[in-house]
């Protein structure tokens, strides 16, 4: 089949390789999270599992090169440095082409899914969005009437400093919004709470999460604080005429979204009250979509 793209989005928690069609759609897709074994060699462990979903796609689809998205600070190919990934100076666009034998595009995670939920939704009505994905840690990015604007800064707002001498990140600093506020962050505290495995699925967490609901509300209400705290600093600094909350946040937008909307008008600092927040509405795709773009 010709007329499709191969997108990967790989974070520190799981890796998604999806076949995008020329409406910019998800046609097909492969999902893998990663065990807490795994973790501890997550970079080996993705790259496996790219490499023969991608040789078993060749075998179906008629194409010549892949994107990916991935956490961290990336130039030619190479991930400078990817705290939540834990890699420094890997050439990870050679070592995929070697193995895969297809052209290789590597970007930045969040860039590619602001600019995938872009052409993915209407948001041409916006000016200046502030995309933001919740995920392992938080990416962001300003998008400038459908631009990404170039600036390194705005690919690391989840390192955005929001409680001073806060809980040490991995980047170095204290007190980082994703040390708070990233969906990670906020599995983790329902499991530990819980007593569930940390290799618990998506899904049976959620299901957990609506069973036990009454014994993890503080988790959720101090969460949502968080969120708005780091949100209202964002806003404020950056003036966007919408932000679009992507990344793992999606599959628990029913939970934490609208009480979000309604916490952060309370905010005293917040200078925009009526600002407009909503999910992606390309859900956790939009990594997958923007990396084919």
């Amino acid at each position: 089949m010709d007329n499709i793209r191969i997108g990967i989005d790989l974070g520190g928690s799981h890796v998604s390789v999806g076949v995008v069609n020329n409406n910019y759609q998800v046609i097909e897709q492969y999902e893998k999270d990663f065990t807490v074994e795994e973790k501890k060699n997550v970079i080996k462990v993705a790259i496996e599992y790219i490499v023969n979903t991608v040789n078993h796609l060749k075998s179906i689809y008629n194409f010549s090169e892949i994107g990916i998205g991935m956490a961290g600070t990336i130039k030619d190919g190479i991930i400078l440095v990817s705290p939540n990934i834990g890699i420094k100076n890997l050439n990870i666009k050679k070592l995929l082409e070697e193995k895969t034998g297809v052209k290789v595009n590597i970007s930045n995670d969040a860039m590619c899914a602001a600019i995938g939920e872009y052409v993915y939704s209407n948001l041409r009505n916006y000016e200046k969005i502030l995309f933001l994905t919740l995920g392992t840690g938080i990416g962001g990015n300003i998008l400038l009437n459908g631009k990404i604007v170039d600036n390194p800064e705005y690919q690391e707002l989840g390192h955005t400093i929001i409680k001073e001498n806060g809980i040490q990140c991995k980047c170095g600093k204290k007190g980082c919004f994703e040390r708070y506020g990233s969906i990670l962050v906020f599995k983790n505290k329902i499991i530990e709470r819980l007593g569930l495995s940390y290799d618990i699925s998506g899904p049976d967490l959620r299901e957990q999460i609506k069973i036990h609901q009454e014994k993890v509300e503080d988790i959720i209400e101090e969460y949502i604080n968080d969120l708005c705290l780091g949100l209202s600093i964002l806003i404020n600094k950056f003036n966007p005429d919408i932000v679009v909350i992507g990344g793992g946040f999606a599959r628990y937008d029913y939970l934490l979204l609208e009480p979000l909307k309604e916490r952060i008008k309370g905010m005293e600092l917040l200078h925009n009250k009526d600002i407009i927040i909503q999910t992606a509405k390309s859900g956790n795709d939009a990594g997958i979509i923007g990396a084919t773009i």
